[in-house]
């Protein structure tokens, strides 16, 4: 397929939504090639639209981080705005999930699960530090690198932290992962995303969404947001990871998935909250290779 841009040969398609398509594409750089990433979004109201993706090019052309995926350029044809972007060639969080479930024993071995986790709160921290919120922190928007580390990818609906601009009406992101003052339509600060990443971890943890079981794909927002608040308040019950994992990983997702914000735990808190994690993510301070 031609994409608009003679040094770009498509290879396949990564994957597709409402936005258009994710492709993996050969760039050719001089007498070599290597693997992009090009997110290619079809513009149906340019007027209305066109700010809104500049915005997210914005965001992402700002970011530089080992655990963000890389943004490397962008062009504009025929209707459509294409995102270059490195490729993270080994899927996403939500393939390790389900090859996991299909292990015997369908655990994820901890120091993998520990690895994973200092890449996603690593990525977090900057982020948070550079004022973004994610927004739709999900195992589908958490890439895989070469070398098994974590990516966070999709800020499509990302917003550098602005609540005056933030709308009471305004409900964005994935409702599986969404968190509660989201949902009722509060404003969204980084403890949101806090909610989120609980939720990915007991997902590697347990191969399921906790609220899934109880809910049916099809259901309302509303009965989402019923379930949420009933199986979440005052915070989630986690049993079942203790008895399957050390109970650190519970007592981590416990302090993460708890329904009022105020009583979230925060990131500086959740870097400190075991020294075994702690060193894991201070020994990583020094060794970034950007």
């Amino acid at each position: 397929m031609d994409l608009g841009d003679a040094s770009l040969r498509t290879v396949r398609i990564l994957g597709q939504g409402t936005f258009g398509r994710v492709f993996l594409c050969l760039q050719r750089e001089g007498r070599n090639e290597r693997k992009v990433c090009v997110k290619r979004i079809i513009m149906r109201n340019p007027k209305s639209e066109l700010a809104l993706i500049k915005e997210e090019i914005y965001i992402i052309s700002q970011l530089r981080h080992p655990h963000i995926v890389q943004f490397l350029r962008y062009f504009m044809h025929s209707g459509t705005v294409n995102i270059v972007m490195e490729y993270a060639p080994n899927g996403t969080m939500r393939d390790v999930i389900q090859r996991t479930s299909q292990n015997a024993n369908g655990l994820l071995d901890e120091p993998r699960l520990l690895r994973f986790f200092s890449d996603m709160i690593l990525g977090l921290e900057y982020l948070h530090i550079r004022h973004v919120i994610h927004r739709d922190i999900k195992p589908e928007n958490m890439l895989l690198d070469a070398n098994d580390r974590v990516k966070y990818a999709d800020f499509g609906i990302s917003n550098v932290h602005a609540p005056d601009k933030q709308q009471p009406w305004q409900v964005l992101g994935t409702p599986l992962y969404m968190a509660p003052e989201i949902m009722c339509g509060a404003k969204c600060d980084f403890k949101s995303d806090i909610w989120s990443l609980g939720l990915v971890l007991y997902e590697l943890c347990i191969g399921r969404n906790p609220f899934e079981a109880l809910l049916r794909p099809n259901d309302p927002f509303a009965q989402v947001r019923n379930v949420v608040k009933a199986m979440a308040q005052p915070r989630l019950d986690c049993q079942v990871m203790r008895r399957r994992y050390e109970p650190i990983w519970a007592r981590l997702c416990e302090s993460m998935v708890v329904y009022k914000p105020e009583k979230r735990i925060c990131l500086p808190d959740l870097i400190s909250i075991d020294p075994h994690i702690t060193h894991s993510i201070y020994g990583r301070y020094f060794k970034y290779d950007y």
